[in-house]
């Protein structure tokens, strides 16, 4: 009878265990269950949960001007000559004025584009706008190999108006590219007139180049806008190097094709002033042609956005993100 009480005894103990293990199993289960916490998704706008999200694979170049001017995705780090700080569309922007400009080399991605899009915020208060009867307009951002003229393989910049331009509210943007090793003609040169541009207001800019369909087109907060070439080209639409008919001339017209820089590749990002003997202006960095307003959030991608993705960059952009 001992021996019987003995294991009756041990299989109870042994079954109290079991239960009791049970029992912890199932407080730890129901307590973990409980406070979970509620995950809630992120907030869309435009499609997209911040501006970083846009076309992130692509991006090659993105100057925040949060107190420096470095190529943050490019790993290039800027020199800034006169350059201040305000607030702007997400942190902080860089401000322009006479003599400021800033530089950064240009990165391998920078020289092997064959398309791209450039997008940026500026605000240019009225009193900062290149006036009827200047010498000089404002260059907002180059992008230059090492001959003159030709070596300036992007371009950006607020242009002098004529007095039937001029408007408190608007100013002409001049924009475009140089296919230095494509096609005769190369030089793609157009303009357009920025609306809204009133005081402290940010105005958003896209220009979109793709080189397989050879379609150029500008967009301003979000929507594409009309421009005009030496060519006729009056809205953003399919660009050839020379005038048309096609097959017409001596070279024939042809498609522009994929940007070909490798005759003199891109060696510096110029932000703020002229290229150094653009047009045949001075040599001397910062020496005229400063753009005296605001920009911010600066990014260059290697191929061409859709009108979604720069609507998803505007929006965020507006709501800060």
């Amino acid at each position: 009878m001992m021996c019987m009480k003995s294991v009756s005894i041990k299989i109870i103990s042994k079954l109290s265990v079991l239960a009791l293990a049970i029992g912890i199993i199932g407080i730890a289960s129901c307590a973990k269950t409980s406070s979970a916490p509620t995950v809630t998704p992120p907030v869309l706008i435009g499609g997209y949960v911040s501006s970083d999200s846009v076309a992130a694979a692509n991006l090659v170049s993105y100057f925040t001007f949060n107190g420096n001017v470095n190529d943050t995705t490019g790993s290039q780090s800027g020199t800034a000559v006169g350059v201040t700080y305000v607030p702007g569309v997400r942190g902080q922007a860089y401000q322009g004025a006479v003599g400021a400009y800033a530089t950064a080399p240009a990165s391998a991605a920078i020289q092997a584009l064959k398309s791209y899009s450039i997008s940026l915020w500026y605000s240019l208060p009225a009193a900062a706008k290149p006036q009827p009867g200047g010498s000089s307009p404002g260059g907002m951002f180059f992008v230059a190999g090492d001959s003159s003229n030709d070596g300036n393989e992007l371009l950006l910049e607020t242009d002098i108006p004529s007095t039937s331009q001029f408007a408190a509210d608007s100013v002409p943007i001049h924009h475009g590219f140089n296919n230095i090793g494509g096609v005769p003609q190369s030089w793609q040169n157009f303009t357009m007139n920025s609306f809204d541009t009133a005081t402290s207001t940010w105005i958003h800019l896209v220009m979109t180049y793709d080189g397989p369909s050879s379609s150029y087109t500008l967009y301003e907060n979000g929507q594409p806008i009309a421009v005009s070439s030496a060519f006729g080209v009056s809205t953003a639409s399919i660009i050839y190097d020379g005038s048309l008919p096609v097959g017409s001339g001596s070279p024939a017209t042809q498609l522009q094709g994929n940007l070909i820089f490798t005759p003199d590749p891109p060696k510096t990002v110029i932000i703020g002033t002229w290229a150094p003997g653009v047009y045949g202006v001075s040599t001397s960095l910062g020496s005229n042609g400063c753009f005296l307003g605001a920009m911010d959030e600066l990014r260059i991608f290697n191929r061409a956005l859709t009108q979604a993705e720069v609507v998803g960059l505007y929006l965020n952009g507006q709501a800060g993100r």
